[in-house]
């Protein structure tokens, strides 16, 4: 007969109580975030677009030209920093 194996024998698993670090928690939340909102911006802009101008909101035009840049940001810091950690876990 072949031996089955045990739940608590499994490999290369992470562990149920892991925790993410603060840093990359906020730079997920800021990413989401920023996104969330530019595209909530560009859908106002595109209704107002759409109801023949009969209200224009005036500089949400900004909302995404200074969100998405941020969010990208912060989505390359977030990949720098899970990746040195990665780097710094794989070596222990």
């Amino acid at each position: 007969m072949t031996k089955k194996a045990k739940p608590t024998e499994a490999k290369n698993l992470p562990e149920v109580g892991t925790s993410v670090p603060v840093l990359e928690k906020t730079l997920a939340f800021v990413f989401i975030a920023s996104v969330g909102i530019s595209v909530l911006a560009i859908l106002v802009i595109l209704l107002a677009a759409f109801s023949n101008g009969a209200w224009i909101p005036n500089g949400l035009g900004l909302v995404p030209m200074l969100a998405l840049p941020f969010g990208f940001a912060s989505l390359a810091g977030l990949l720098i920093v899970s990746s040195f950690r990665k780097r710094k876990s794989s070596k222990n």
